[in-house]
């Protein structure tokens, strides 16, 4: 083995190691100088982090290059002695270091590859096999990746033993890693620094858990076309005090500013960086982790700092602004609000010179009402925020296009503030809050002149939650009793925290699935913001909350994120699979032997032979008490409770059977005028009384010849018992439905025969009566069976609310016995009184046997009930209260437009006068467009005679567009306040294609 060739390869490759490449590639790309930048580590990653990505690839490139040249020497010169290839790396990695100031990994891993893959690629594995070890310990962060390297380092030499059998090659392998594991533990790592002080820039996408989310939300509005000043964020350093222990699952106390509070050092190289960025003032803010959050704002916690003028202030004023994360009002401010503490990221940006400056809401900051509160002053933001001066106050009601211009108006000559610029500022809070899906937002602000700058925005953390009429208007519309809500929440939230506990498993645990509905001014409402948290637990894009809050459509939800929960969607889907079977046997087993066993107590007779379910009788329930004790009363709250356990499996099935044929509609793309809506309750009771007009008006018509008139259509019923039977017949049928039929205080049809029996005595005064055929659609083959896919779980859907209504109907008629009870015992004074009582008091009155009186509790709450029924309900309210707003009548002057917007529920175009109609039972009269404040099945028959329908809540999928769309007559849903901006006798002009209401006079 010649001696002068091994010196002249171990001289070349110390020579090829010193040569600066990565240097090189860092000045010729990257026009920098690592040495001068980050740890001084001259390493592929430094040139990555402070060269870029071209400047990255070619250091890459040129160290594969520097590790494979010896290898491939060392093999060519001595073939016969392989342990000289691995010998070579050592000097190498020497020069690398000692004068490139290099480490040599990439050289040594590239090198160790040519020499033997399967060397490269065992110590490879085992250090990333290492790294996931280290991570369960320590968690994810840079001692775990350290760790890992150093032992894929440390174990090459055991696989060059395993693979290679060989000591001289063990010993070079040995000599090698020993190196490099010493070269690793003192050299600095830029990519630990990078995290702490690599500057990112606000123009790009920011991560909150490491830039905060003040930096975070900032970045979003720029990106989006809003102001936003430049700006650089110094990340959180990682090693913050008070972090929780990674894999140990102990969090450390806040230590106090003696520990936790030191100065940290910052290298000269960012400070530099950030002069050659904003050659101008700067002012330096806080963004930690929890700052501006959705729940948290830790509004004054942290300090800002600015003007800053030379490189000495900004060091200093980055380290205040850090230092004041410790302050003992801080650490009690995050324990009291249960935030971790981790470090602050700083940012930093060019300090805008005001004109004037303030803060605004995009919403009443008290009860979420619709006015925008904008407060200002001449000169920055901070004496606004700062409370130490009375700025101006400023309150713009945007509730109308009319009002938000009268409110304009007024500030003409009456402020300090141009119209001009609150003009401005109002776009911008609206334009803001719909930006981040609706969200009221407080919003710090500076005008230099010119430009309206956006210098902060975050939630207004007190209107939390937010609640949402979106679907809650159509399961129980309208102002609603403390009975029916005492009993129809804990249904409601039950079946739907079941649903959620199936998607999210574990995830699940801590949610208060009870607080999913709430009652505001006597009306239902939804919590969007605890959905909203669902929906992203989900997987669900972002517009969910938009869907809740605006009505809007959701988009795609992105695969990476539904992924987590595709196991208990996928439980979900089963439950729906199997849900057709598993209520067919439960109706067999539980709902019919319910029903038959309500009657029997009840003494209104059985099933007849023969017959289905849509035939049960339902005959007049028991309005006078025959024992008025409280044996009996007993006796009947059993009954209620008893019906209560019935309805919460008949509640999972309504609700979960309507979501999964809307699911398969839309995955088959079935479309609703395919669908058989026959046996639903609503239409079928509307085409049997339809039957029977005809049958009426026949029966007049053979009796005279004279015209039709009511009294003589009145007069034929009378004296026809064919007929009064058949109607009777009908009322046991039907008799079950209401008006709202998830409202037991609600009188059902058959409590009312008179009202019915005049709607037949109308019908049959009409010269035609449309009896609705059946369809012929001329599907083709594709066509039927996707529609066989949708058309079974639609018929089970109706037949779930066949039964969910038949034992809401018999809880009514417990109740009014209980009533009657009550009455013959003086606890109530008229009829209806028990509907003003939770069930909790039925309880509580009935069990203790006390002589109680209810008359004055009673009394408050059905003033209070009628004060909701005429005030003003939005559909979104922030917080926990209603907003504030005086009772308002909306003259149709006001509208500054002729046309109204809603959804359309049903195609066709109709110009007509509109009946207002508050109740079903309101007389339409002759081709009227009837115009309600909701529709469900007990509004069938009124709205089969409109010749259009408008109403201020309901969607494409809402009784009163089934309902329309199954008898060709337009309808538009979700016309706000319909009732009240419109009038009687008024002409419209409907389109239920673009969903559009048109004022002609």
């Amino acid at each position: 083995m010649p001696l002068p060739t091994i010196a002249l390869l171990l001289t070349a490759s110390f020579s090829l190691g010193a040569l600066p490449l990565t240097g090189w590639a860092v000045r010729v790309f990257g026009r920098r100088d690592l040495r001068a930048l980050g740890t001084g580590n001259v390493g592929v990653s430094a040139a990555f982090i402070h060269g870029g990505k071209l400047a990255g690839i070619a250091a890459v490139l040129a160290e594969i290059a520097r590790g494979v040249v010896p290898v491939l020497a060392g093999r060519f010169c001595f073939p016969d002695a392989p342990a000289i290839a691995i010998a070579l790396l050592i000097p190498l990695v020497a020069g690398r270091y000692a004068i490139a100031r290099g480490g040599g990994v990439t050289n040594a891993v590239w090198g160790l590859l040519v020499f033997s893959p399967p060397v490269a690629v065992s110590s490879g594995i085992w250090g990333l096999l290492a790294w996931g070890l280290a991570q369960r310990w320590w968690g994810e962060g840079d001692r775990a990746r350290l760790f890992a390297s150093r032992c894929g380092c440390l174990c090459t030499p055991i696989w060059v033993w395993v693979w290679r059998q060989s000591m001289p090659e063990f010993l070079a392998a040995t000599g090698l890693a020993l190196l490099l594991a010493a070269i690793n533990f003192s050299q600095g790592d830029d990519m630990a620094l990078s995290k702490s002080e690599q500057l990112f820039s606000i123009d790009d996408s920011l991560d909150a858990a490491i830039c905060g989310d003040k930096a975070a939300k900032l970045s979003q509005l720029k990106r989006a076309g809003f102001n936003v000043p430049a700006g650089f964020i110094l990340a959180s350093k990682e090693e913050g005090r008070g972090k929780k222990e990674e894999g140990r699952g102990k969090k450390e106390e806040g230590r106090g500013d003696e520990e936790n509070a030191e100065r940290l050092l910052i290298s000269n190289s960012v400070i530099q960086n950030l002069k050659s960025k904003i050659q101008n003032r700067m002012i330096v803010r806080s963004s930690a982790a929890g700052e501006d959050g959705d729940t948290s704002s830790a509004a004054g916690q942290y300090q800002t700092i600015g003007p800053v003028f030379t490189e000495a202030e900004l060091i200093d004023a980055i380290n205040c602004c850090r230092q004041s994360y410790w302050t003992s009002e801080a650490v009690a401010y995050r324990r009291q609000r249960q935030l971790p503490a981790t470090q602050m990221a700083v940012l930093i940006q060019p300090y805008i010179d005001s004109e004037f400056a303030g803060v605004m809401f995009s919403r009443n900051p008290l009860d979420g009402g619709s006015q925008i509160i904008i407060e200002a002053l001449p000169g920055g933001a901070e004496a606004v925020v700062g409370g130490q001066i009375t700025p101006v106050h400023l309150e713009i009601d945007f509730s109308t296009p009319e009002s938000l211009e009268e409110s304009l108006s007024e500030f003409e000559n009456n402020s300090i503030i141009d119209k001009s610029l609150i003009a401005k500022l109002v776009n911008q809070a609206q334009a803001i809050e719909a930006f981040f899906h609706g969200i009221p937002q407080d919003i710090e602000w500076s005008w230099d002149g010119e430009k309206v700058w956006i210098l902060q925005s975050r939630p207004i953390t007190n209107l939390q939650p937010f609640w949402t009429r979106t679907i809650a208007a159509e399961v129980i519309p309208g102002a609603i009793r403390p009975l029916t809500w005492s009993i129809n929440r804990p249904l409601t939230c039950g079946v739907w925290g079941e649903i959620f506990q199936l998607v999210l498993g574990d995830r699940a645990i801590g949610l208060n699935f009870n607080e999913t509905a709430t009652l505001l001014g006597s009306h239902a409402y939804f919590n969007a913001t605890l959905l909203g948290e669902i929906f992203r637990m989900m997987g669900l894009p972002e517009q969910g909350l938009e869907f809740l809050l605006r009505g809007q459509k959701m988009g795609k939800p992105p695969l990476g994120k539904i992924l987590p929960s595709l196991p208990g969607l996928w439980r979900l889907v089963q439950g729906e699979r199997a849900l057709n079977a598993k209520f067919k046997g439960d109706r067999t087993s539980v709902f019919l032997p319910a029903l038959q066993s309500l009657e029997k107590e009840e003494g209104r007779g059985k099933k007849e032979e023969g017959r289905g379910s849509s035939e049960e009788k339902i005959l007049m329930p028991n309005v006078q008490c025959p024992m008025p004790d409280y044996q009996y009363l007993s006796e009947l709250l059993e009954r209620a409770e008893q019906i209560q356990e019935w309805l919460k499996p008949i509640t999972y099935y309504n609700i979960l059977g309507p979501i999964g044929l809307a699911i398969r509609k839309a995955i088959f793309r079935v479309s609703d005028e395919w669908l058989d809506n026959d046996s639903a309750p609503e239409i079928a009771s509307v085409r049997a009384l339809q039957q029977l007009a005809q049958k009426l008006r026949q029966a007049a018509v053979s009796q005279s010849d004279e015209t039709l008139s009511v009294a003589h259509l009145a007069q034929t019923f009378s004296e026809t018992p064919a007929l009064q039977a058949e109607f009777e017949k009908w009322l046991d049928i039907y008799g079950y439905l209401s008006e709202v039929g998830t409202d037991i205080a609600v009188s059902t049809w058959r409590e009312q025969p008179e009202v019915y029996q005049k709607l037949l005595i109308s019908m049959a005064q009409k010269a035609e009566i449309n009896l609705v055929k059946k369809r012929k659609l001329g599907l083709t083959f594709g066509q039927k069976w996707r529609l066989d896919k949708c058309q079974e779980r639609a018929i089970v859907k109706n037949e779930i609310s066949e039964i969910y209504a038949r034992l809401l109907a018999h809880l009514r008629w417990t109740f009014l016995e209980i009533e009657a009870c009550g009455l013959a015992m003086q606890v109530f004074e008229e009829s209806g009184d028990i509907f003003y009582l939770e069930f909790g008091e039925i309880q509580q009155w009935i069990r203790s046997g006390a002589s109680v009186s209810f008359k004055d509790t009673i009394r408050e709450r059905r003033d209070r009930l009628l004060a909701d029924r005429d005030r003003p309900i939005p559909p979104v309210v922030y917080g926990n209260l209603l907003p504030n707003s005086q009772k308002r009548s909306i003259e149709l002057a006001t509208s500054a437009s002729n046309i109204m917007q809603g959804i359309p529920a049903s195609i066709g175009r109709v110009e007509g006068f509109v009946k207002i109609c508050r109740t079903a039972s309101t007389d339409l009269g002759e081709n009227a467009i009837a115009v309600v404040p909701y529709t469900d099945a007990g509004w069938a028959p009124l709205l089969l005679g409109a010749t259009a329908i408008i109403a201020e809540v309901g969607g494409q999928l809402s009784h009163g567009a089934i309902i329309a769309r199954e008898y060709k007559i337009p309808a538009v849903m979700n016309i706000s306040e319909a009732t009240t901006r419109l009038r009687d006798g008024q002409k419209v002009r409907v389109d239920g294609y673009l969903g559009t209401v048109e004022l002609l006079e």
